[in-house]
């Protein structure tokens, strides 16, 4: 078979709640909601007909890794990078689906930054299994959702984020868990431009928070307060001002915003804003669980053009902020 291309788009958590204590992965997850975005993982598996054997050595996967600048990543450095790609390719081999005869290449490139709350281990591994998926040409009765969820887990990397990116749009994950069950989430939809804002070498592991009993308890409380509003109606466009005045709530009751490095960074981007000539037209929200915000329109409605995302980038990014302009990613189907 040719080779498959597979695009994943990223996601933003705006407001979670922490559920892990089941034994099972399928059922870990998280109650939230945020957004997901155009950009994220795009993933091209290709058969080679190489032994997945070399010399008793397992090269059933050959992986590269290039970040968002089109520069390959080094392996050795940046291990990190590669070993859930490697995960997800031993759980093909030790499930029979790839021959000792054949090896699967896989190039990733990655369309924004990690450890940054953008979603990108999850857009990662969903792509990623989806490749796997199409270029071995498996059957229904495996779900790339699924796995990718259940990598999440055992990998620590994430919670929720497999469960909304598989709704797409504007998600509300009303029950934790694997899409698409147990896990129960909603989406509307929307094309909104957005602007993307981080603090290059400030990443953020989702495990330092998740496996910490105080930021546990803070973060659910507060998290679960916010669905359980958002959950009274219908999800729908006319929810959107509610979501943002709940994630900037969340971010308060939880403790989030009081961390140094998110409270400089959300200060610097609301003086971006403050100088712009959009400033009553568009506002920033903390992107759960980096140090990292986004930019968006404060209603759907009248969504403010690209160029003016660009002109806040530019002035962020000669504070020394990473920036990308991207879109409000459409609802699967």
């Amino acid at each position: 078979m040719s080779a498959v291309r597979v695009h994943c788009p990223a996601h933003i958590t705006l407001l979670f709640s922490i559920h892990d204590t089941d034994n099972r992965s399928s059922h870990q997850g998280s109650r939230g909601a945020g957004f997901c975005v155009e950009a994220g993982v795009s993933v091209t598996a290709e058969i080679s007909e190489q032994s997945s054997k070399e010399d008793g050595v397992d090269v059933s996967s050959q992986v590269k890794v290039w970040d968002r600048v089109e520069s390959l990543i080094d392996h050795e450095r940046e291990s990190s990078f590669y070993s859930m790609y490697h995960d997800i390719a031993e759980h093909f081999r030790d499930s029979g689906y790839i021959d000792e005869s054949d090896s699967v290449n896989l190039e990733v490139r990655l369309e924004l930054p990690c450890s940054q709350g953008f979603g990108m281990s999850a857009a990662g591994h969903l792509a990623a299994s989806e490749a796997y998926i199409r270029v071995l040409e498996i059957d229904d009765s495996v779900s790339a959702a699924c796995l990718a969820h259940d990598m999440e887990r055992r990998r620590s990397t994430g919670l929720g984020d497999v469960l909304a990116i598989s709704a797409g749009g504007v998600e509300l994950r009303l029950e934790p868990g694997a899409p698409p069950e147990p896990g129960v989430v909603t989406g509307f939809a929307s094309d909104a431009p957005v602007l993307l804002v981080w603090s290059p070498g400030e990443g953020r592991h989702t495990s330092g928070y998740i496996d910490s009993l105080d930021w546990r308890d803070r973060i659910s409380v507060a998290g679960e307060a916010a669905v359980e509003r958002l959950r009274q109606g219908q999800w729908n466009a006319d929810r959107w001002s509610e979501l943002l005045e709940e994630s900037h709530l969340f971010a308060e009751e939880s403790g989030l915003l009081a961390e140094p490095e998110r409270k400089a960074l959300l200060a610097n981007v609301n003086e971006a804003i403050e100088q712009s000539a959009q400033a009553d037209d568009i506002c920033a929200c903390l992107c759960m669980l980096g140090v990292s915000a986004v930019i968006v329109p404060r209603s759907l409605e009248s969504p403010v053009g690209e160029d003016i995302l660009e002109q806040l980038g530019e002035q962020l990014r000669a504070c020394g902020l990473g920036t990308q302009v991207t879109r409000i990613a459409p609802l699967q189907s």
